[in-house]
């Protein structure tokens, strides 16, 4: 028997006539009692070194910590300007993203734009925003990366204006040891993190590497014509006086714009008019266009197989084209029907340029976001994006695809396939013999399509829509109010005791065996056997963390038990990786639709392992490429039994003199007078209508079944 630890009512009672009234106490702290529903089979902290125990609590595979000098002198590498380990975090100095050493700009003008048709506005806006950046210091020495030709016409301004403008000299690998006051990190630098984490102000005008330079999410270069310049925040010192708005330049010109994500605090000083015709640049505005609230040209038609190619083929042969002949720029939305033959989990997979949405309506009451299987947001090339649906009967089930295009002359395409053998997890390649292409003539899988698919192509149409495209964005340094911060700046927070395990930059050594041990293609950590013959409902917990920057779509982070023993092959319980190369910079779990990331504050995630396991073996494989991809684990658990929702008393009611009390969750209603002696409520309604009694109190409890 189960007591759950739930709340006790007392109840005092007084009589009344023929009926009576309750005064009521609700006892918290020293009426409770409790046994575990869960047992701690063991844990691991990582708070010492395990792998120095005899025997060894853990052993990893090309274990090590380079520090910024160690890197330097033995890697001969300039990139990576903070240490790259596969180590507990107490063998490395910082685990996470440093703090902002001073002031950041993000300048989304390109300097290789001819600045002669400029108004002097803009270069006066340019000129006040450096005075900010140097906090008014006259005569300074302004370093450009890789040399001042790649800032055109913004140089001689600045020279004009009596800086010393210099190119930057690439033989110093110690970029804290050129000789400036301010640096400008312009297009196609030798090294994307240059001047990253120097203690002066930094402008950067290069959009691949905003997040190289932890100042926001990678953004994108495009070209148009622009509109006026906007004063977003006239107050700040930074717009030198100017309000209210004014031209540019005429003609078009190249932008290097921000990326969806910017640090807390930061401040567009300025923005410039970007007008965009009519267009599907995201899931969403298909989304808009199917419900009607965006404009858009729709066509009709049906295919037999879910492959779609705008010039762009893919990974299957039928190639259909689009409803209507769509190319370049449009929105797409196919449903049709699953036939299942045997029911289970199976592995899905949507290819597409730029993204797509799958649902499967496995509850069959209507397509909602409960039943989205695979969300991709995009944009990109082609790319194959995984997940796992369970069908719970064989049967017919309803599914949606929503897709697009972006771009005027750019290649599209979406294809839909299906795993054809039961279970879940299967990430090989599509051409490896385990998948069909959904609505292929020769199907394999238990789950194909069910007759015709019906295909909806659309293309937006309206009115140019004009959109105020940051222009300059400021970032505080440590000694201004407030203080700034880079982009997902500050150290892992909220893991267990002392210690963790942490990666960073796994790729950069061991470079004769492809940049991890022997060409294996990841770094390891694997736990000692655990004992779980037996036992029932067993659980894995680990506690995770994560960089929120830069992690493209081949770093990762994956789980796998070994169930009996490591001579048998590895269940995969996660497969963390970066959801988009840059642009959605953070890792999620693939088999879990992407839809949980990780944060730099550790959080816990719980795994089911499989019934037959005996000798439990969990093991980490890892695989970043950069000094600021970082991702961490910690407290692994491994437990017996099931977390029980215990019921929980709702607030007592007294309605006509009479008092009720009402639960939630299930069990057997017990009271007492005395605390000592416990009677059963036979078959109580809920809410249970208290009968008065003898005695002056009486008490409840709820017990499991």
């Amino acid at each position: 028997m189960t007591t759950y630890p739930c709340r006790i009512f007392r109840l005092k009672l007084k009589a009344r006539g023929a009926g009576w009234a309750g005064a009521m106490a609700l006892a918290l702290g020293g009426f409770v009692w409790s046994t575990h529903s869960q047992t701690l089979i063991y844990q691991e902290g990582f708070n010492s070194d395990g792998e120095t125990n005899v025997p060894p609590r853990y052993t990893t595979t090309g274990r090590d910590v380079y520090e910024v000098p160690r890197i330097r002198s033995e890697l001969n590498n300039a990139d990576q300007k903070g240490p790259i380990y596969w180590a507990h975090n107490f063998e490395v100095s910082f685990v996470g993203i440093p703090e902002i050493p001073a002031r950041r700009m993000i300048f989304a003008w390109s300097g290789a734009n001819d600045t002669s048709t400029a108004s002097e506005d803009f270069f006066q806006l340019f000129e006040s925003s450096v005075k900010w950046m140097l906090k008014d210091k006259a005569n300074a020495v302004i370093v450009v990366t890789p040399d001042a030709t790649t800032i055109g016409g913004l140089a001689d301004r600045l020279r004009a204006a009596g800086y010393t403008v210099n190119d930057d000299d690439p033989t110093i690998l110690d970029d804290s040891q050129v000789a400036g006051d301010l640096f400008i990190h312009a297009i196609n630098p030798n090294n994307p993190s240059r001047f990253a984490l120097v203690a002066k102000p930094v402008i950067i005008m290069n959009a691949p590497d905003l997040d190289d330079m932890i100042v926001g999410s990678i953004g994108t270069t495009t070209t148009f014509t622009p509109g006026s310049v906007e004063i977003a925040a006239p107050a700040h010192p930074a717009a030198g006086g100017k309000t209210g708005t004014f031209p540019l330049a005429t003609g078009d010109f190249s932008f290097h714009l921000v990326g969806r994500f910017l640090p807390q605090g930061a401040t567009t000083l300025a923005t410039v008019e970007h007008s965009i015709p009519p267009a599907v640049t995201r899931l969403s505005d298909v989304d808009e266009m199917i419900a009607g609230t965006k404009p858009s040209t729709v066509s009709t038609g049906q295919v037999t197989s879910l492959d779609f190619s705008d010039n762009s083929p893919g990974n299957w042969f039928d190639d259909n084209s689009l409803p209507g002949g769509e190319t370049g720029n449009w929105g797409l939305r196919a449903k049709g029907k699953l036939s299942v033959v045997t029911s289970g989990t199976y592995s899905v997979a949507i290819g597409s340029d730029d993204g797509a949405r799958l649902q499967i309506d496995l509850d069959k009451n209507g397509f909602t976001t409960s039943d989205t299987i695979i969300e991709d947001l995009g944009p990109h090339t082609h790319l194959i994006q995984y997940g796992d649906v369970t069908f719970p009967a064989t049967g017919v089930y309803d599914f949606q695809i929503v897709a697009y295009n972006t771009g005027t002359a750019s290649p599209g395409s979406l294809e839909f396939s299906v795993a054809n053998i039961v279970g879940g997890g299967t990430r090989s390649a599509l051409d490896s013999g385990e998948w069909d292409l959904v609505g292929t003539a020769t199907p394999t899988s238990p789950v194909t399509a069910q007759g015709l698919i019906d295909v909806n192509g659309y293309v937006a149409i309206g009115a140019t829509t004009v959109v105020k495209e940051p222009l300059i964005i400021l970032l505080n340094g440590p000694d201004d109010t407030p203080r700034g911060f880079f982009y997902g700046g500050g150290p892992f927070e909220g893991f267990e005791g002392t210690g963790f395990f942490a990666a960073s930059g796994l790729n950069k050594w061991d470079l004769l065996t492809g940049g991890y041990p022997n060409n294996q293609g990841y770094r390891s950590l694997q736990l000692k056997p655990v004992d779980v013959t037996g036992r029932r409902n067993v659980k894995l917990n680990v506690a995770l963390a994560g960089a929120q920057i830069d992690f493209e779509t081949t770093d990762f982070l994956d789980i796998l038990a070994y169930t009996n023993g490591v001579s048998g092959t590895p269940v995969r319980l996660a497969h963390f990786r970066g959801v988009e190369t840059g642009v959605q910079p953070w890792l999620a779990d693939e088999m879990e639709g992407l839809t949980r990331r990780l944060t730099r504050q550790f959080a816990d995630f719980e795994y089911d392992i499989p019934t037959n396991a005996t000798q439990l073996v969990i093991e980490f494989r890892a695989a970043t490429t950069w000094w600021n991809e970082i991702l961490a684990f910690d407290n692994v658990r491994i437990t017996e039994g099931s977390i029980i929702t215990r019921p929980q008393f709702d607030p007592p009611t007294i309605t006509g003199g009479n008092v009720r009390i009402s639960w939630t969750g299930s069990g057997r209603l017990q009271e007492s007078t005395n605390l000592t002696s416990w009677s059963a409520v036979s078959n109580p309604p809920n809410p249970y209508l208290v009968t008065p009694g003898s005695a002056p109190y009486k008490f409840y409890r709820i017990i499991s079944p």
